[in-house]
C-alpha cells in the first residue's frame, strides 16, 4: 500500500455513535479500505462491519475535543489557487537547482516531514 488516502464519514443513519469522531478509510481510487481512522488525531484501527466497532469505540483520543473544535473554527478550507501552485512548483525547482537535488527528493518523505515541521512552527507562532 502507498499513496494516498481519505478519511470519509461513515454516512448518516449509523447505530453507533463512534462515528461521529472516526471516519473510513478510502485509498486515491475511492476505494473503501478495512480501516477507520479518529477525525481529530488520525489514529488508524484495522475496521470491518462484520466485528463491529467495539475496537475504535476503546479509542482514547490524546487530542481534547475543546482543541478539536478550535482547530475546526480556525481552519478554514482553503483552495489553492493557480498562482499558488505555481509559487511553490518555482520554489521545488530552485530547492533541486540551487542544492543540486533530484527533483524524486520532492515525492521523499523526509522532505515533507520538514515542511509539515516548519509549516507547525510557523502557525503556533501566530498570535
Amino acid at each position: 500500500m502507498g499513496g494516498e488516502y481519505v478519511i470519509h464519514n461513515n454516512g448518516p443513519g449509523k447505530k453507533s455513535g463512534v462515528w461521529e469522531a472516526f471516519g473510513i478509510i478510502y485509498d486515491h481510487s475511492n476505494v473503501k479500505l478495512d480501516y477507520a481512522a479518529c477525525k481529530s488525531c488520525n489514529k488508524v484501527y484495522t475496521f470491518k462491519t462484520s466485528i463491529g466497532t467495539a475496537t475504535i469505540s476503546k479509542h482514547k483520543c490524546p487530542i481534547p475535543a475543546s482543541e478539536v473544535a478550535a482547530a475546526k473554527v480556525y481552519f478554514k478550507k482553503h483552495i489553492i489557487t493557480k498562482q499558488e501552485k505555481e509559487t511553490m512548483t518555482a520554489a521545488a525547482v530552485d530547492y533541486c537547482a540551487i542544492d543540486m537535488r533530484p527533483f524524486e527528493s520532492l515525492s521523499g518523505l523526509g522532505l515533507k516531514v520538514l515542511i509539515q515541521t516548519a509549516l507547525d512552527i510557523g502557525l503556533s507562532s501566530i498570535g
